[in-house]
């Protein structure tokens, strides 16, 4: 895999899940900052520095009054809305690791980690989709129930949708054809990035674990433009 993407993250979950999942091929990265969020934390990071004012003040009367150093109370309201605002910064970026045997998610925490394995997706069901307003296109893709769809990206205007079955890891005993431990359901990744080498990545690993190119879905590229919802069932 090329260096772009290798965090220590990436690295770790390379080495902990590379004897059961085979070869890292590929990471593919899933973003979206919350800046319309910046000015709400901003405004509080006000309200907690005027708390800290009014609670924070000498008892003498000689003390100074109160908000009687306005640049340091400005320059801590400030930090403190943008370290308010940071914490967004933890679920703004998302990975999902391609390995020889399958999809690697919810990595960052051991006891999360999930696999998707190339023998438990429905090829059929795998295409490509893409938002004619350039805006995030998961809200097109709806389901009859909202546990029959799982995120794996965070936002963007291009996805690939599939229905599969993932299984915990480790895999212990190893996993062989159709033995997800989960629910069968459909899976998305969004993301601004193209897509074209991810789906490319994917049917190769279909391929590999003995799926025929005509069972594949025919629907993975180009993307379907969608102006509108779209059921997955």
């Amino acid at each position: 895999m090329a260096e772009r993407g290798r965090t220590w993250l990436v690295r770790r979950a390379e080495r902990l899940y590379g004897p059961q999942l085979g070869r890292l091929r590929h990471s593919e990265l899933s973003w979206h900052i919350s800046w319309r969020l910046l000015p709400w934390f901003i405004a509080a990071g006000f309200v907690f520095a005027a708390i800290a004012e009014f609670t924070g003040q000498p008892t003498s009367s000689r003390g100074p009054g109160l908000f009687s150093n306005l640049p340091l109370y400005i320059t801590a309201s400030l930090l403190t809305g943008l370290v308010l605002w940071s914490i967004t910064l933890l679920w703004s970026f998302r990975r999902l690791l391609i390995f020889d045997r399958g999809l690697l998610y919810r990595y960052s925490q051991k006891h999360a980690a999930r696999a998707i394995l190339w023998e438990d997706i429905d090829a059929g069901t795998l295409r490509s989709v893409t938002a004619s307003d350039g805006n995030d296109v998961d809200r097109f893709l709806k389901t009859r129930s909202p546990g029959d769809k799982t995120s794996l990206g965070v936002r963007g205007p291009n996805a690939v949708v599939f229905r599969a079955t993932d299984s915990k890891l480790p895999l212990n005993p190893p996993a062989s054809a159709g033995s997800g431990s989960g629910t069968s359901r459909f899976f998305t990744f969004a993301t601004r990035e193209n897509i074209e080498q991810l789906m490319g990545i994917i049917r190769n690993g279909l391929r590999q674990a003995g799926v025929a190119d005509a069972s594949i879905g025919p629907q993975t590229l180009p993307p379907i433009v969608l102006r509108s919802a779209m059921s997955l069932d």
